[in-house]
């Protein structure tokens, strides 16, 4: 009965998503955006006292954001020509810098699942009805570049780490909403690298980075998290790289120079701080000669050749689109 009642909130989140996404007007996706919010808060409930206050924590914004859009859809509909308030509570719901702090308090108790659903399916239509609104947000983004950034350089905890670098991408798919093909090219690359890594941290039960550096993991689980996490951070040859050229080659065209500055710099605090886990899960006690390390074709080769295969395949069918 469990998984009927797991199965049914899932298919009514991706329903709500799906019915925000493809409205004409601001009721219907304010409608779609609320039906799935509350199928997403079952999924993430478990039974310990800190998962019942992320999810209070997680019903009282949303409900919040949603008021204040409401607020905002009825003054565009009296003809006051300021998006503005809709845009406050777009950003809230989206989690963006300087409304960042509420994700990084109830992320704690969050499991997993939960975390990749918050941080990928759920910005879908709040990112979407940006596309609706005429606004400069160039503020929002460098902040959110700069928080996202200098923010998870000090963190020990893998949930916040993901977090921050969650709120940097919030930033580059912000930076590049007037473009469809390019932020949601942009966003599927971050959904796949993300659930990769939620995967594997799921699956080698780590919680804190302390953990990775005395651990009796084999050699292709040690190279899979090495490829996962460098293509999080936008290493190239691998996946997330390939999104970030996708944002900045969009900024340079459209002249926005301290932008693609700022980005390009605080990325590299972000590819720091994936690189330190690397180097902590692999490198260190790792005294295992080249030439003996052997990988059988299993998920952690899947993972790989993902990483690796995907960006080079999608530039690929980019690339006929133009014959």
């Amino acid at each position: 009965m469990l998984m009927n009642l797991e199965i049914l909130f899932n298919f009514c989140m991706v329903m709500g998503v799906t019915i925000a996404i493809s409205s004409n007007n601001w009721v219907t996706i304010w409608l779609g955006i609320e039906l799935s919010m509350m199928s997403f808060i079952p999924i993430m409930s478990k039974k310990f006292k800190l998962n019942s206050e992320s999810c209070i924590k997680y019903f009282i914004i949303q409900s919040l954001s949603s008021s204040i859009m409401m607020m905002g859809v009825i003054m565009m509909s009296m003809l006051t020509l300021n998006t503005m308030v809709l845009l406050m509570s777009i950003l809230l719901k989206l989690g963006v810098t300087p409304f960042h702090t509420w994700v990084v308090s109830i992320i704690e108790g969050m499991g997993y699942y939960p975390i990749l659903l918050m941080l990928t399916l759920m910005k879908l239509a709040p990112i979407n009805m940006l596309m609706y609104i005429n606004e400069n947000v160039n503020l929002f983004i460098i902040m959110g570049l700069m928080i996202g950034s200098i923010s998870g350089l000090n963190q020990n905890s893998i949930k916040k780490i993901l977090v921050y670098s969650s709120i940097f991408n919030m930033s580059l798919i912000l930076s590049c909403t007037e473009s469809l093909e390019i932020w949601s090219t942009y966003f599927s690359m971050y959904s796949i690298s993300l659930m990769l890594t939620n995967y594997l941290i799921m699956k080698l039960n780590l919680n804190f980075i302390n953990q990775m550096i005395i651990n009796n993991f084999n050699i292709s689980i040690k190279i899979c998290c090495w490829f996962t996490l460098l293509s999080m951070g936008g290493f190239p040859p691998f996946m997330g790289f390939f999104g970030k050229l996708l944002v900045i080659k969009f900024m340079l065209a459209k002249n926005e120079f301290l932008n693609t500055a700022i980005m390009m710099m605080t990325s590299l605090m972000v590819m720091f701080f994936y690189t330190r886990m690397v180097i902590m899960s692999t490198i260190m006690f790792f005294n295992i000669p080249k030439w003996l390390v052997t990988t059988k074709l299993n998920f952690n080769s899947f993972i790989i050749i993902t990483s690796i295969m995907l960006p080079l395949t999608l530039f690929n069918l980019k690339s006929l689109q133009g014959f």
